[in-house]
């Protein structure tokens, strides 16, 4: 049964983890521990702008199963958006913590990706720093565009070591893109896109002092380093936030402030559940659209949220769409939307949502309408 977890709060877009660097290791304890498949993403600004302009890698970290900002940037907006993360968890950090982890539990690890060489020092390194740990696979494929890799070899590598953990080195969007291909062939219980954090954690690059990072500014130390490199990808990231997040921000003070508790009534039709929705769309809804969800995934039903009663939708509630959409999706289900005020379909844009939750079409409206005793209830 595949694990499940408190819900993301959305972030132009992103549906972020609301968890400190301790809570995101044990959710992927959990992960290992549940029997299925799952997908880690360390998500930094430019992993968002990306998403913004490539649909395909707005889907992958969409269908996620945690996806934690690696990017004070992206802590920032949650907080102007009104649902703030606790904090930013790195690759760089989250990597260190789930090696010390495996070795704890006993869990195998694959390392795959990265520069000539850097896999083999990273095992050696994580050999000495954590006893116990078992490096059960190397491998740097050669480089290759996401099209022209040889799959085929890379997925019997891992297959044949049977790792727990597989931590992908290709660099985003490639690492997304590829571990959500494979990752139901791969069979790893979780698959975590680390990009360079072995080449920092090796000393190849110098990591910021404490304080820069935490006070954001460890991108100054980065771009000291690799000017050529990063210095045309900040200038892009920032100019793009800098367009989005007043948008975003507006978006969110046009709706208000609180105004009642969200309450939900369920209406069933033959192939979807109907939600309607009244008053505040946020987190206290998280108990009613999962009960609705569990029951969509037992009986094979779409979800379809009716929005035209809703105040306010909130960045955790939109998070808790995104989470929906994300449990349904494997199951050849869908979350639409339905009765959406013109509002809220504006806010749906400027948060970067439209792209992933469509208008509900009844294929049997008809019959709804004809129905004189609807099946009605109160969901608590």
């Amino acid at each position: 049964m595949q694990a499940q977890f408190k819900h993301s709060v959305s972030v132009m877009g992103l549906p972020l983890a609301p968890v400190t660097l301790g809570e995101a290791v044990d959710r992927i304890d959990a992960m290992v521990q549940s029997g299925e498949t799952h997908q880690v993403a360390t998500a930094n600004l430019d992993f968002w702008l990306n998403s913004t302009r490539d649909q395909h890698l707005h889907r992958v970290l969409a269908g996620c199963d945690m996806v934690v900002a690696d990017g004070m940037p992206l802590v920032w907006a949650s907080r102007i958006l009104g649902d703030a993360l606790p904090e930013r968890v790195t690759g760089v950090d989250l990597v260190p913590e789930v090696i010390a982890m495996s070795a704890r539990k006993g869990y195998r690890v694959f390392l795959l990706g990265g520069r000539e060489g850097v896999a083999e020092r990273a095992a050696a390194m994580f050999a000495a720093q954590y006893p116990g740990v078992n490096i059960c696979g190397i491998y740097a494929p050669p480089t290759a565009t996401l099209e022209e890799m040889d799959n085929a070899e890379i997925v019997e590598r891992v297959k044949a070591a049977k790792p727990d953990l597989l931590l992908v080195s290709f660099g985003n969007p490639k690492q997304e893109k590829w571990i959500w291909m494979n990752k139901k062939r791969l069979g790893v219980p979780v698959s975590i896109g680390i990009g360079g954090s072995l080449d920092m954690l090796l000393g190849d690059l110098k990591r910021a002092p404490r304080w820069m990072q935490k006070t954001g500014l460890e991108w100054a130390m980065r771009l000291a380093q690799e000017p050529k490199r990063l210095g045309p990808r900040y200038a892009r990231d920032f100019m793009g936030l800098m367009t989005r997040l007043p948008l975003a921000l507006l978006g969110r003070l046009t709706q208000g402030r609180a105004t009642e508790a969200g309450t939900g009534v369920l209406e069933e039709s033959e192939t979807a559940l109907h939600l309607h929705i009244q008053g505040d769309f946020d987190e206290t809804l998280a108990e009613t659209v999962d009960a609705v969800v569990d029951r969509a995934l037992v009986e094979g039903r779409t979800v379809c949220l009716h929005m035209n009663g809703v105040q306010r939708l909130t960045a955790a509630g939109a998070g808790l769409m995104l989470d929906s959409r994300r449990r349904l999706y494997p199951a050849g289900l869908a979350v639409d939307m339905a009765g959406t005020p013109l509002r809220l379909r504006m806010l749906m844009f400027q948060w970067g949502l439209s792209p992933l939750f469509g208008e509900y079409v009844s294929v049997n409206r008809r019959r709804m309408s004809d129905r004189t005793q609807p099946v009605w209830g109160t969901i608590k």
